[in-house]
Order: structure tokens, then C-alpha cells, then sequence
């Protein structure tokens, strides 16, 4: 790398840490996530064998972690993230949790629990019973006082600080159910100047039946109509934009599917053909590891109506089928980026992976690159926080926050990190970088507009993500992609591969790295990142040769038989001198022949005459 590269990185990288100390970092420190699964679990089995006697052991459980999505884009829009931080710590909500199931097969009772993750306390309950269940009948007042008291001993709840908004009954054969709602006063926050789009409020609420208290929950943020609706117009905005990026990107995937028949024979191909397959099977068994590793949240999902082992069955074979047909999409981009990089930049030798596998990934420059990486990465980091402070100061941007921490639900969450970043970067360097870049320049002519036009259409493929307006995350994704695409074609594919990797994990663990979390889940998330820096050191010290090797068929033993065939029919068949070598290929490759076999003959004739007859030709 040369000094001015050099000092390049080491400005933008500063530049990049400054930036997102400013404006990022600090919209960490709300993040609080001290309470793990097991202590989620083993709060809610108290709960139930404490207060309810409920026999524990006879009941399944599943646990997922949540956040409150609804509650974070309200307050994000309607306050900005500051003033909405102090709101949730004046009024006691909260942002994380962990929901404890505790259910039977095929029995409709159940209990569902809401568990805060910075403090443990549960803030939502629900018992669903049978309809045909019986419980004492108490009247209305009786009721409403059961409620108050059980929410004073719960919450500390203060009725002078509430009004009653809504009360009703609901009968059945054998009992009446009671639910009674509280507004707190004084908390109305409205998301627009139009008096008529309504206002968010902080709601109490339990349900009673009898002697037993169904349901509650503690200050929950009641969302206006009218805002649902704007989001949900919002999100159709990005879900358009992505149906057409998904449209894009098949018309490029069976672009690449038609050059993999129409070059089958190409030697690159040929060449880079078990990496690519080899990757394609890693990225499929990560998915698998992946889905499973989450399989909880499936569990949490079940309908007791169901067969437990059914209901299993099914996902399971659905996931594997929709799986395969997402990973080996990749296989063709692979195939195809690789044979168009070869004849579109074969001068940027290392911007494919063919440059490697015919040298060393294990090379002082492999490790340079890798390095390089890191310092990508730190950038694409300070590019998104600027993106996101201009967006918010100047075009009404908002963005949430509580997907942070959405791995915790994960047996290793470490391990969900890993695999994202790995299958992400992966699947989507080699398509929009190695193969959309070397495809563009081969049609258009023009490596900028083929940088442009493979960057936008990655950048809005990410138009679904929790962005609003839905529209700024791809222009933001676009600005970097056109970074890392400037990257890549100076310095190659494992620049932006590492890059990619290390953005998406830091991302997926940034709640344990910056906010209040457990010790394993920090360190875990540590040592991810620092594996491709720990495979960094491998290679330096390995220090490989990096002279490439010659390409070179490799036969079949049909092809082998049918190799010598032809050498046989060549020898006593002389090629008229008058003919161009490519010609000739072409012609015998009309009869039938396969390429590889024809062009290992003629070479193999060729270096023959050059050297003449063997002592054993003799």
C-alpha cells in the first residue's frame, strides 16, 4: 500500500471513530441487558411455583428476548432519541425483555410471561384458561379492588397518579371476568402538529376472575391509529422497494445461471468450481446451525393444537426447503463473478478468489488485506453514524434501536453473530461486488456506472429495515456500497469480505459490547471479531509463496480415455499450419468433443513438437 493510501485510511478511520463517539456511542448507554435467559426462566418459575402453586416440572417451556419496537419508532418520531431516553426512565417503561412461555401439549391453559431484561421484574403476565373453567363470581367494585391492591404490591401502583379509562366484564358459564385499564395523567405525547392524529399514553391494566388475577401489565405506551396506519404505509414504501430490488436481483441471478450453461466449458470455472461449491455447502450448513441455534423461538411459536412433534416436523422441513433454494443462489454468482472478473479485470488479479486459490490464502499480503479490513470497517461504521445525524437533523430520519440486542434469544448468541456476518458478507460481496461489477463493466463498458448501479441495487435491497422514512436506508447502504466498492477494486475481495463481516457482527453484538450486559455474552462477541484478525496472524507467519500456478484441466478418467483418443486421432490427422489455434478448437469442439480434452491435446501436440521426439518415441 502506498503512503498516500496509507495515510488515507489513517485519517478516515480517525475521522470515523470521532464521528460515531459524537453521534453513535452515546445511544448505547440505555441499553441495559443484565438478566440472561436462565435468570428469566428461573424468575418466572418462582412466580408460578410461589404464588400460584403451579406444578412446574409438568409443564414445556421456551423463552424468546423482544423489544418494543412500537414504543421505540413512537418515541423516536414523536420526542427524538434523547428526550425519548429521559421519557422511559421518567415514567418506568422499558425497551428489553425476555417473554417466558410455560404451556402443555395439546392443552389450551397456558402461562405467557414479560420479564425486564435490565431488571428482572415481570411487567406482563397472562393465564389463558378454558372458557368452560370455573372460578368464584365476585361483583364489579369487588373486583376493581382486587386490582388495585394486587397493582400496589406489584408495581407500587398509586391511584391518585391514574384514571380509570376503560372497565368491562365478560360472562361465562361458570365465572365473570373482570378487566379494568388505567391512563396515567399528565402523559399525553403527540407525534404530529395535526390535532387530530392523537397522542400516546401510559396504560396499567389487569384482568380478574374470582380470587385470581388473569392478566397484567405495567406502563405500557398506547399508540395512536393514525400513526400505526403512517408506519404501515411506510413500511409498504420499503417493501415496494425491496420487491423491486428482489425482481433486480433475480433478473441478475438468471443472467448468471445463463452464463454458467453458455461457459460451462471455461477454465476459470472449471477452476474456481469446487470453492464455490465448497462455500455454497459452508453457507448451508451455517443456516442450518443458525435455525437452530434459534430454535427456541420456533418452540415459542407452537400451537398446543397441534402434535408438539408435528408441529416440529413441519417447520423444520419447511426451513430446509426454503434454505437450499436461498443458499444455492449463490453458487451461480460465484461460478459466473469469477469467470467475467478473469475477462473484465484480469489486471485486479485479487479481486477474486481465482488469484488465491491458484497461490495462498495463507500470505503476508492475504494478512495486510485482512488488516485492511478492519480499518474498512471502522469507516463504513463512521460513514452510516454521519449518514444517520444528517438524516435526522435535516430529513426527519428516525431510527430504532431495540433490533440491538435482538440475538439474546439465541442458545449462543455469539454463534448467531458469527454465521450472520459470515453468510451476509459472503453471499453479498460475491454478488454485488465480485459478480455485478465485473457483469456491468462487461455490458456497459464503464466501471463507474457499473459501481453505481451494483451499489444501488444492494443499498435498496436493504429498504426493509427500521429506517424511517423507509427510502433513507438505501440511500445510506448505496453511499457505502459505493465505498466498498472503490475498495475492492483497488485493493480485492478480502478487504470488503472481512469489512462486511466485521460490520454485520459488530452490529448483531453491539448491545453486549457497549451496553450492560453479562461478561460472557462481551468476551463471546470479542472473540468473534477478532477471528479473522487471529487468521490475520496464521497467514503472516506462514508467509506462503504468492506466485500463481498455471490453470490446468482436471480429468475425469473418461475425460483421461477420451484425451488420449484424440491425441491418437491428431498424431495421424496433422493440423493444417495455415489454421489459427482457435479455430481449430473450435472446430473439433463442434464435433462433440469436450473443450478441456480438446485443449489439453492440442497443448500437450504442441509442447511435443516443440521438444521433440522422446528416446522412448524412439
Amino acid at each position: 500500500m502506498s503512503k498516500k493510501y496509507l495515510y488515507f485510511f489513517i485519517t478516515a478511520v480517525f475521522l470515523s471513530i470521532v464521528i460515531w463517539g459524537r453521534f453513535t456511542y452515546p445511544q448505547f448507554a440505555f441499553i441495559d441487558l443484565s438478566i440472561n435467559k436462565q435468570n428469566a426462566v428461573d424468575i418466572a418459575k418462582t412466580y408460578l411455583s410461589n404464588k400460584l402453586q403451579v406444578d412446574v416440572p409438568s409443564y414445556h417451556n421456551a423463552v424468546v428476548f423482544v423489544g418494543a419496537s412500537n414504543a421505540d419508532r413512537y418515541l423516536q418520531k414523536a420526542l427524538g432519541f434523547d428526550p425519548s431516553i429521559e421519557f422511559i426512565k421518567e415514567h418506568d417503561l422499558e425497551y428489553f425483555f425476555w417473554k417466558v412461555r410455560f404451556y402443555k401439549e395439546n392443552e389450551q391453559e397456558e402461562y405467557r410471561f414479560t420479564i425486564s431484561a435490565a431488571t428482572g421484574e415481570i411487567t406482563n403476565f397472562k393465564h389463558t384458561i378454558l372458557d368452560s373453567d370455573t372460578r368464584p363470581e365476585i361483583s364489579e367494585p369487588e373486583a376493581q379492588e382486587r386490582a388495585i391492591q394486587f397493582l400496589r404490591k406489584q408495581f407500587k401502583f398509586n391511584p391518585d397518579e391514574y384514571i380509570l379509562q376503560s372497565n368491562h366484564s365478560k360472562k361465562f358459564d361458570h365465572r365473570v371476568d373482570y378487566t379494568f385499564v388505567w391512563e396515567k395523567k399528565g402523559v399525553y405525547v403527540p407525534w404530529s402538529a395535526e390535532p387530530d392524529d392523537g397522542g400516546a399514553k401510559i396504560l396499567v391494566g389487569t384482568q380478574v376472575s374470582g380470587d385470581e388475577i388473569l392478566t397484567f401489565n405495567k406502563n405500557s405506551l398506547e399508540i395512536p391509529e393514525k400513526f400505526n396506519l403512517h408506519i404501515a404505509r411506510l413500511k409498504t414504501t420499503g417493501r415496494n422497494l425491496a420487491l423491486i430490488f428482489r425482481m433486480v436481483f433475480f433478473a441478475l441471478l438468471a443472467s448468471s445461471i445463463f452464463y454458467v450453461v453458455v461457459r460451462r466449458n471455461d477454465l476459470v470455472m472449471h477452476t474456481t468450481k469446487n470453492f464455490c461449491v465448497g462455500l455454497t455447502g459452508a453457507i448451508f450448513a451455517l443456516h442450518i446451525m443458525t435455525y437452530f441455534n434459534e430454535f427456541e423461538s420456533v418452540i415459542y411459536n407452537y400451537s398446543t393444537t397441534s402434535s408438539l412433534a408435528s408441529y416440529i416436523w413441519r417447520a423444520i422441513t419447511q426451513f430446509f426447503m426454503d434454505s437450499f433454494i436461498v443458499t444455492i443462489g449463490i453458487l451461480m454468482p460465484c461460478l459466473t463473478g469469477e469467470s467475467l472478473h478473469y475477462e473484465q479485470f484480469r489486471e485486479k488479479k485479487e479481486g477474486a478468489f481465482l488469484h488465491y486459490l491458484l497461490s495462498s490464502f495463507r500470505t503476508r499480503n492475504v494478512a495486510k488485506r485482512i488488516a485492511l479490513g478492519y480499518a474498512v470497517a471502522v469507516i463504513m461504521i463512521g460513514i452510516q453514524s454521519f449518514a444517520f445525524e444528517f438524516g435526522q437533523r435535516f430529513l426527519n430520519v428516525w431510527v430504532e434501536y431495540t433490533w440491538m440486542a435482538q440475538l439474546s434469544a439465541s442458545f449462543f448468541p455469539f454463534l448467531t453473530a458469527f454465521t450472520l456476518g459470515f453468510i451476509a458478507s459472503a453471499t453479498e460481496e460475491i454478488a454485488f461486488r465480485l459478480f455485478s461489477i465485473s457483469l456491468g463493466k462487461k455490458f456497459f463498458k464503464n466501471t463507474a456506472v457499473a459501481v453505481f448501479l451494483a451499489s444501488i441495487i444492494w443499498g435498496y435491497g436493504h429498504s426493509t429495515y427500521l429506517v424511517f422514512p423507509m427510502w433513507f436506508r438505501g440511500l445510506e447502504v448505496t453511499a457505502m456500497g459505493i465505498f466498498l466498492a472503490i475498495v475492492y477494486l483497488r485493493f480485492g475481495i478480502i478487504p470488503v469480505l472481512v469489512a462486511h463481516f466485521l460490520f454485520d457482527v459488530f452490529w448483531g453484538s453491539s448491545a453486549y459490547l457497549l451496553g450492560k450486559s453479562t461478561p460472557y455474552h462481551f468476551y463471546s462477541a470479542v472473540t468473534i471479531l477478532l477471528f479473522p484478525l487471529i487468521y490475520a496472524l496464521y497467514a503472516y507467519f506462514t508467509n506462503c509463496p504468492e506466485d500463481e500456478r498455471p490453470m490446468h484441466w482436471r480429468l475425469s478418467k473418461h475425460q483421461r480415455f477420451n484425451l488420449e483418443v484424440l491425441k491418437y486421432y491428431l498424431q495421424g490427422h496433422p493440423i493444417d499450419s495455415s489454421k489459427k489455434i482457435e479455430d481449430v478448437k473450435h472446430e473439433i469442439k463442434n464435433h462433440g468433443w469436450d473443450i478441456s480434452v480438446v485443449e489439453l491435446a492440442l497443448k500437450e501436440l504442441q509442447d511435443n513438437t516443440k521438444t521433440g521426439p522422446t528416446t522412448q518415441d524412439k
